[in-house]
This record gives C-alpha cells, sequence and structure tokens, in this order.
C-alpha cells in the first residue's frame, strides 16, 4: 500500500506525540466504500492511520464505512466500523456527526483513503481562530507521483486537465483563501457547525449529503477557509480530491437551494483560480528551472517606424544574451511575416497575435495603448513590465484616445516594472503620472553602439549633395515649417524630407513616413551632407544616433535629451543643437560649407574604458531589473490588480 501523506508548512513546536496527551478536539469520519481497498489493504491502511498519521490518541471517535465484505480492523480502540450496505452511506455519516457534536469537537472529513496528520488536522482547526465564521477548513492536495499541486475546482466541475501548480508557485499565494462550500477529499468541520447539522433523509449519497450540510452551513453565514500552505500528498486522481455529488443529486439539491449554482460560479470565478493557472506556467517545477518571459512586440506594424525600430534593436539585444529566462515573444502575424521574425531571432518561441501560456514576467516593448493589452498580459503573466519611449501622445492630445490618461495612470499604480528609453522620458511620465513607490523603474536606452546603428551594405559608398530631413506630419515634428525655412535658406540645396508628402518644390524630394525601406533609409543617411531633425519633443531620437554613427553633423532643435544622449555616447558625428530659425539655418551653413561648429560634447556619462551600451546591455538592464524583483515575488500584488481591473470591468458592464 502506498501511504499518501500529508505535510504543512511552519508546522508548530512542540505537535506530534504531546498532542495525543491533550484533550482530543475532534472527530474523524472516513468514508472507504469506494476506494477499492481488500482486506490487505484496509489492514495496512488503518495501521497506517494509527502509526504515521498519529490518529489513534490524538483523534477522538473515528468512524469508517467500509466495505461490506470486509472485516474490521481491530488495531485500533477508537476506530468503529460500518459495513456500507444499504442505505447506510449517509446514515453513518450522521452517526459521526452526532457523536461529535455530543462530545463538542470538530469533525475532519475524509472522503478517500488519505492519511491527514494529527499536525496537519491540529494547523487546520487553528485555522478557526482566525474567524468565528469560519465554518469549515480545508488543505490543498499534491499528486505524490510529481508533487505538482491539484487546482482548485470551479462551476461545480472537476478540471483534471487544468495546469498543477509547483511548490514554488505555491510558496506566492496568499496565507488562505475564503470560498463558499466546496467539496474536497478532506475537510474539518468547526463545533459549532457540527452541532446545526441534521440529516435531509433525501436519500442522497455522501457527497451529496455534505454538499447539503455545507450549503446549509453556508446559508447560515459560515464560510469555508482553503489553507494554502497546508498540503497533504495523494495518489488520488482529481475526481476523488475534489469528488462531485452523483447527477442525481445535484438536481435534488438544486431544487433545494438554487443559489448552490451561484455558489459554484464563484468558486470559479475566484481570482486566486486565475492567479493559480499563471504561476502553473511562470514555474516549471521549482525556483531551479528558468522562469518564463514573454516580450509583447505587438506595438510594432508593418512599417519602418521609430516605434518597430526600437523594439527590433531591443530583440536583438535580448536574442543575443544567453540568459536563464525562457523567453517567449508575440507580434501580429504581419509583422512576423513582414520583419520575418522568426527567422531572425531564431531562439524564440513565437506566438502570433495572442499570448499562449503563462510566464513568470511579461514585458511590452512599447507603452500600452488601451486597457485591453494591460488585462491580457496580467493574465498572462505574475510580473507585467512595460516600456515607455515618451509621453508625446498624451500631451499632444489629438493624435490619442481619451482614455490615454486612465490607461496610464493605471500602470503608474498597478505595474510591476517600468523600463524607459531616456531619463528624459522618465521625468517627463514621472512628473504627469505618479508612481507607486513599490513599481521598479529602469532607464534602457537603446544601443549606443556605432556598429549596431549602421546598416554595413550601406557603408563606404559615393558622398551625396543632399540634406535629409526627419520627421513625420504631427506638429511637434515640425518637419513641413522647417523645410520652408531649409529652402528659403538653401535654394540650391537638395533635401529630402522624410515623413511627409506632397509638395512640387523642385529641390525637395518627400517620402512618406514608414515607407522607406531600411536599407534606402540608411543610405540617405549614410551619403548626407547634413541631417537636420527639428522635433519639438522626442524621448530618445533614433535618426539621431542614426546620423551621428555615420560621422555626420546632425542638426537638432535644443533638449535636455540631447545633452544626456550625448553624454552616453562616442560617435564620429557631431551633434548641434539649434533653438531659432536663425540658429538652424547658421548651423546648416556652416555644415554645408565645412566650417566648424559648437557641438554638445560626448561621453561625459561613461567612466573611463567604459564602452557605450550595446543592444544586449539595454535588454539585460530589463533583466536584471526583473531578476531582482523576482525574490518579492508576492501573488498579493496580482490579486489587487486583478482586483482593480475587475472593478473596472463592473463599472462598463
Amino acid at each position: 500500500m502506498v501511504i499518501e501523506s500529508s505535510e504543512s508548512g511552519g508546522i508548530r513546536p512542540g505537535l506530534g506525540t504531546t498532542l495525543s496527551a491533550a484533550e482530543p478536539n475532534y472527530d474523524v469520519f472516513l468514508d472507504l466504500s469506494e476506494t477499492g481497498l481488500n482486506q490487505q489493504k484496509l489492514d495496512a491502511y488503518v495501521e497506517a492511520l494509527a502509526r504515521d498519521a498519529g490518529l489513534s490518541g490524538a483523534a477522538g471517535q473515528i468512524t469508517a464505512l467500509v466495505p461490506a465484505d470486509l472485516a474490521p480492523p481491530s488495531c485500533m480502540a477508537n476506530l468503529a466500523t460500518i459495513a456500507a450496505e444499504g442505505g447506510k452511506a449517509a446514515d453513518a455519516l450522521h452517526r459521526a456527526i452526532r457523536g461529535a457534536a455530543r462530545h463538542g469537537r470538530n469533525l475532519v472529513v475524509v472522503l478517500d483513503s488519505l492519511l491527514p496528520a494529527n499536525e496537519t488536522l491540529y494547523q487546520l482547526i487553528q485555522e478557526f481562530n482566525r474567524d468565528p465564521l469560519f465554518g469549515t477548513a480545508q488543505p490543498r492536495f499534491a499528486d505524490v507521483r510529481t508533487d505538482l499541486v491539484w487546482p482548485l475546482p470551479g462551476d461545480g466541475k472537476s478540471d483534471e486537465k487544468a495546469a498543477m501548480l509547483s511548490r514554488a508557485g505555491l510558496a506566492l499565494l496568499p496565507e488562505i483563501l475564503i470560498t463558499p462550500e466546496l467539496l474536497a477529499a478532506c475537510i474539518v468541520i468547526r463545533h459549532e457547525v457540527v452541532v446545526e447539522m441534521e440529516p435531509s433523509n433525501s436519500g442522497l449519497s455522501i457527497t451529496g449529503e455534505l454538499r447539503l450540510l455545507l450549503c446549509q452551513a453556508r446559508r447560515r453565514g459560515y464560510r469555508n477557509l482553503v489553507a494554502n500552505r497546508t498540503v497533504i500528498s495523494t495518489l488520488s486522481p482529481y475526481a476523488q480530491v475534489y469528488p462531485l455529488p452523483r447527477e442525481a443529486d445535484l438536481l435534488k439539491l438544486r431544487c433545494t437551494y438554487p443559489d448552490i449554482a451561484r455558489a459554484d460560479t464563484a468558486c470559479a470565478n475566484l481570482p486566486q483560480r486565475k492567479l493559480e493557472a499563471v504561476l502553473a506556467g511562470a514555474y516549471a517545477n521549482d525556483f531551479r528551472h528558468a522562469p518564463r518571459l514573454l516580450l509583447d512586440c505587438r506595438g510594432m506594424i508593418s512599417m519602418h517606424n521609430g516605434t518597430s525600430h526600437c523594439i527590433l534593436g531591443l530583440l536583438d539585444g535580448f536574442h543575443a544574451r544567453d540568459d536563464s529566462w525562457r523567453i517567449e515573444a508575440v507580434a501580429s502575424s504581419a509583422v512576423i511575416e513582414f520583419f520575418k521574425l522568426r527567422k531572425r531571432y531564431s531562439k524564440f518561441v513565437w506566438n502570433a497575435d495572442h499570448p499562449q501560456n503563462t510566464y513568470m514576467a511579461a514585458v511590452l516593448l512599447n507603452q500600452p495603448w488601451g486597457l485591453a493589452t494591460i488585462a491580457e498580459l496580467h493574465r498572462h503573466a505574475l510580473f507585467i513590465a512595460f516600456n515607455i519611449l515618451d509621453t508625446i501622445s498624451w500631451d499632444i492630445l489629438y493624435v490619442c484616445d481619451e482614455r490615454l490618461d486612465a490607461v496610464w495612470r493605471f500602470i503608474a499604480r498597478y505595474s510591476d516594472a517600468l523600463f524607459y528609453d531616456s531619463q528624459f522620458t522618465r521625468d517627463r511620465f514621472a512628473v504627469r503620472f505618479p508612481m507607486q513607490t513599490h513599481i521598479a523603474e529602469r532607464v534602457t536606452y537603446l544601443s549606443f553602439a556605432k556598429d549596431e546603428q549602421v546598416d554595413r551594405d550601406v557603408l563606404g559608398g559615393p558622398a551625396g549633395d543632399h540634406i535629409v530631413l526627419f520627421g513625420n506630419d504631427y506638429d511637434h515634428k515640425d518637419v513641413r515649417r522647417t523645410l520652408q525655412v531649409l529652402v528659403d535658406g538653401f535654394p540650391y540645396a537638395k533635401i529630402v524630407a522624410i515623413g511627409i508628402d506632397g509638395t512640387s518644390l523642385p529641390n525637395v524630394v518627400t517620402m512618406p513616413s514608414g515607407a522607406v525601406e531600411h536599407t534606402v533609409l540608411h543610405r540617405l543617411i549614410a551619403t548626407a551632407r547634413a541631417v537636420v531633425f527639428p522635433s519639438f519633443y522626442e524621448g530618445f531620437g533614433l535618426p539621431v544616433v542614426q546620423g551621428l554613427s555615420y560621422g555626420k553633423t546632425v542638426i537638432a532643435r535644443r533638449s535636455p535629451l540631447w545633452q544626456e544622449i550625448s553624454a552616453q555616447l562616442q560617435m564620429p558625428g557631431q551633434l548641434v543643437e539649434f533653438d531659432s530659425t536663425a540658429s538652424l539655418v547658421e548651423a546648416v551653413g556652416r555644415t554645408l560649407a565645412g566650417h566648424s561648429l559648437d557641438a554638445l560634447p560626448q561621453g561625459s556619462a561613461l567612466i573611463a574604458g567604459q564602452s557605450p551600451l550595446r543592444s544586449q546591455d539595454c535588454s539585460g538592464r530589463m533583466i536584471d531589473t526583473l531578476e531582482k524583483i523576482l525574490p518579492s515575488a508576492d501573488g498579493r500584488r496580482w490579486l489587487e490588480r486583478e482586483e482593480a481591473l475587475r472593478t473596472i470591468e463592473l463599472l462598463h458592464s
């Protein structure tokens, strides 16, 4: 016979043999009628119950319902057996109830051949001290073959295909969970509840009768407590760990108490059940296994824009690392095909359109635009993090959804980590969206490495005679006004304006935003005489870094951002600021004439011998931050976020 043992975290000192000397405070009812035990196994089970579980002297009366063809074991003086025949099953349960009520004891109901140790039962009984209206208490159950914990049932169904939880994941759950009545293979019933239990005389099976009694207790105000730190290991299948009444019994129960269906729905919708599903995927078996990380790239579109290339740079860094994390990524099907992501990042598992698994952490590689994205990541990962590229949309207002303010305030309160592409971006976000102190923050930047910002296919090409003007048609980019200034100041210069369309000026070529292929764009930068970046507001300014990588003079509107960026890099180009039309024209003119310029100093933030950040370093900062918060992993944070999301759903339902 295989011993199915019980264990519990934080066992109190002094338990064990000392308990048996005290006055018993619980009786036990064992339903062994459908366990398939033969005489030899029944005798061995009862012997183990007395010796290994310690119930011979610790428990009061033990009542066992046994198969009718087996002889009652005689190794326990406090054991009374009842043959399972005719309609005696529910009668045997009520005999145990009457005995416990008469002696003022709690009642332990065991519906399978488990061995709940005296220490385990004592700890469950101690849980009643938390609240006088906790009427029942039950442990968690682990499969003895894998040591994985069975999931809680929901909606009145046994879901044995649901993901099982590792002990590492179990440790992240709250100590207790309060539920409506919940049938389980081991339940402790408070003595005040036992006293009020009366037989239904409805011809129900034991599980049906017990469900009825527990429902009545709940209707009187008594709730069930699940002790997440107390575990009983068992070989029993899921259907025996969390048994269901027969269908005929359920029909009778629901006719008597229609709110039973409501109780089942409440169990199905317990936030902890969703958290357990997340934790089951976050860990393999324990902390020694690699945690799973999801990189959400759904901010990319099938165009060569700044966001897409920021995300590609970070993916380059993650792909180059040899991390202990198991990385999966998600992007739209169109983007996966457009950028050939499966081939380019072959080490990752790619999910099309939506995440498929659950993870320790999920990082959205750009800022979120809707609550639905946050909710989806939350229900797939224990930790959720967002990479803030800028706050421009919120500030300029006219391009964003009116709900964006609420979305970003939500992540400033309920996310686990926020990353930023510059300190400039971090400062803007912090002023606009006050942060909760527990949220981890890190400026990660994008690559400042020259070789990672150039396209080798365009290096060494012949010099061109054009000025490149970068931006798009948003007002803060200021491309059209700047184009007119350049045309007026340099009527014979060729100007290539990236990001706009629709001009008939003879010396101007325009290229709509996102329509320029990567290599073509880099060739334009590499062969330009000057690069002009007139934006009022940027979070990082990738074209500026690219222009400097090709050794170009980049002329950008004055901003604290450029001083920060220049201090982080060492490039062959020079970064020159302007703050007026006159200073712009002067800077472009001096560049075209080959005269000296007052450029921003480079590398002042680097210590001696330090190289500028590479993409691998930037992604490494994200990994480092996640690893620092791993030891503080706490399901309570996830549950707080779940509660907030559910409240929002209720408000909009």
